[in-house]
């Protein structure tokens, strides 16, 4: 079961956690100014990728006399803004991701839904069929207006490829076996990721289900029964075939995201998946040597082409009850960052992918891996159930222990799938 928010239960703990983090993390200075706007947000001014982002909110406030105050809460945007919730002192528009205790907002009450809004404001229009769905949660209401995305491919280094005597990038489960075969006796380190962690997490579930439908994973994600499951035993089975074989580094079970992403950016690893975050980080040379790709699978997967994920929901603009009291100031701020300047600014200086059609004009892009990942990858790929808005938020971070000991040689199929499947068990 899902942790949700309940404002009338909370109890004086809540309170005080509340006044010890004072004014600075709330709006409650400019709840009533209507010519105030209180955005909280997870993005920080000091990353330079979201200049962008802060720009536009100055642009804004120039155009419309509305000013703009950001609460920039970090990795606690979400106790900050649930305490201050409980005040009715929260910020009027959120900009965040949707997962975990997110998915549960609208239904809460801890937001308001956006239904009539993306329609009134001419913004539906703009935004892909799926990731409407994706924001839409099992009540029908829209969370939110999905801003931003990502792509999460497959990383091949086709200069170690060559120097291992591989022959362009895997196709299939065999040729990746037998690429990491190669790499191997040239001593180069093969795939790598986060066994330990979010990414590996992501990756276990990427080979749990190579041979389930769409359908088929989204109902594993939320409700678990994997040994129930053959298609999901064969996707385990899968993982076992390719750890056995070598094709992931030693010790993967306990390798970290950022050591997995910075092995492969240094060289010393062919193989990566990771998202487009890190595209920043490549070096010239290393961007112009790798080709982005996805997982290889097996002639009977459930898929033709390789896998890779994809998802709109790296953030969105979230619409507070106090932003509700404010909804004319809030409709401005929400058309201006939607409109086409700031998105092909958030895309072309920030690297920022967003959700909304920006007709497909990549020339302003600099970055070659993100312009790749928006051109040539989505023909080389078909994209599974990204597992995040599926999977229980008690179930999430709890998985990473079962992760680690899906890669870790020696576990069997039947232990794998009894650890994930205890997981959900103890979050009902």
């Amino acid at each position: 079961m899902r942790k949700t928010l309940s404002t009338a239960g909370a109890g004086a703990g809540a309170i005080a956690l509340m006044l010890a983090l004072g004014a600075c993390a709330s709006g409650d200075d400019a709840a009533g100014d209507e010519n105030v706007i209180v955005v909280q947000t997870n993005w920080t001014s000091s990353q330079a990728q979201n200049k962008p982002l802060f720009d536009a909110f100055e642009t804004f406030t120039e155009e419309t006399g509305i000013e703009v105050k950001v609460l920039e809460s970090g990795d606690n945007l979400n106790q900050v803004y649930e305490t201050s919730l409980l005040a009715g002192e929260e910020a009027d528009v959120l900009l965040v991701g949707l997962l975990e205790k997110q998915l549960d907002w609208a239904v809460n009450g801890a937001v308001v839904p956006v239904n009539d809004y993306i329609e009134e404001w001419g913004i539906a229009d703009r935004i892909p069929a799926d990731a409407l769905v994706d924001w839409t949660d099992t009540e029908g209401n829209l969370r939110a207006f999905p801003y931003s995305g990502f792509t999460w491919p497959w990383w091949y280094n086709t200069e170690l490829l060559a120097q291992a005597g591989v022959e362009g990038v895997p196709q299939t489960t065999d040729e990746l076996i037998a690429a990491a075969g190669k790499l191997r006796a040239a001593g180069i380190a093969p795939v790598v990721f986060g066994g330990i962690d979010w990414s590996g997490q992501k990756i276990f579930l990427q080979l749990l289900e190579a041979y389930l439908s769409e359908d088929e994973a989204k109902q594993v994600y939320a409700e678990g029964g994997v040994c129930e499951n053959p298609k999901a035993m064969q996707g385990i089975e899968l993982l076992i075939e390719l750890r056995d074989a070598g094709v992931f580094v030693d010790g993967i079970e306990g390798y970290t995201a950022d050591q997995a992403q910075a092995a492969y950016l240094d060289g010393q690893a062919a193989i990566a998946p990771l998202g487009s975050w890190a595209y920043p980080g490549a070096s010239e040379e290393l961007a112009s040597a790798t080709e982005l790709g996805g997982l290889p699978l097996p002639d009977d997967a459930a898929y033709e082409q390789p896998i890779a994920y994809r998802g709109s929901t790296s953030a969105g603009w979230w619409i507070s009850p106090n932003g509700e009291q404010k909804i004319d100031q809030v409709r401005q701020l929400i058309e201006h960052m939607y409109g086409n300047e700031v998105i092909k600014g958030i895309l072309d200086e920030g690297g920022v992918i967003p959700v909304a059609d920006f007709g497909g004009d990549t020339s302003g892009v600099s970055a070659p891996l993100l312009a790749q990942s928006l051109t040539e990858f989505p023909e080389r790929v078909e994209f599974p159930v990204m597992p995040d808005i599926y999977v229980p938020a008690d179930v999430s971070n709890p998985m990473y222990r079962a992760t680690s000991i899906a890669f870790t040689p020696g576990t069997d199929a039947q232990t794998i799938c009894s650890t994930v499947d205890e997981i959900y068990a103890a979050a009902q």
